[in-house]
């Protein structure tokens, strides 16, 4: 499933509500890191990404949910690895890279295939929804984007399913 397939499947199932800024007001913009996971595009915030490490191996962990194959081990340091893939579409796919996810509490990492950019875009190019369903609730927003609709990662609910299935 491409990232505009899936971005289409969440907004069909929530229910889009599109938030535009008066004419003639400057409207606040906003920076994204856009990576791929296989065919699927995701945004974070640039923020929220501590590091991008290339290559490391993963070590996988029993009794673990499928959408975490295992830990990488960052400059001594073990991250737990999501493939969203998995989570969003059910499908494993070999990470190239990792985004080591800049979090307080946390030592996560999340797998992907590429980074693609970091863009700058205005609010009135996000779409908010709420969603209940499997997918939607991991993510936050929608980013247009040169033609393609692209879902911004919630963190905190993607580590509070993970949390709920470890317990």
């Amino acid at each position: 499933m491409t990232s505009e397939e899936l971005a289409a499947d969440l907004e069909r199932r929530s229910g889009v509500v599109e938030d535009k800024p008066a004419a003639g007001i400057t409207e606040p913009r906003e920076r994204f890191l856009i990576f791929a996971m296989g065919e699927s595009s995701f945004a974070l915030p640039p923020s929220s990404v501590r590091e991008i490490v290339p290559g490391l191996a993963v070590f996988p962990l029993p009794g673990c949910p499928a959408y975490v194959p295992g830990l990488v081990n960052c400059h001594g340091k073990p991250y737990t690895v999501i493939d969203l893939r998995v989570l969003f579409e059910n499908e494993r796919q070999a990470a190239e890279q990792f985004l080591v996810l800049n979090l307080d509490d946390d030592d996560v990492a999340l797998g992907c295939t590429e980074v693609e950019e970091i863009i700058e875009v205005a609010h009135s190019a996000l779409s908010s929804f709420a969603a209940n369903d499997a997918a939607g609730r991991f993510c936050s927003a929608m980013l247009e984007h040169a033609d393609r609709r692209i879902p911004v990662l919630a963190v905190a609910q993607i580590l509070k399913e993970l949390e709920h299935d470890l317990a």
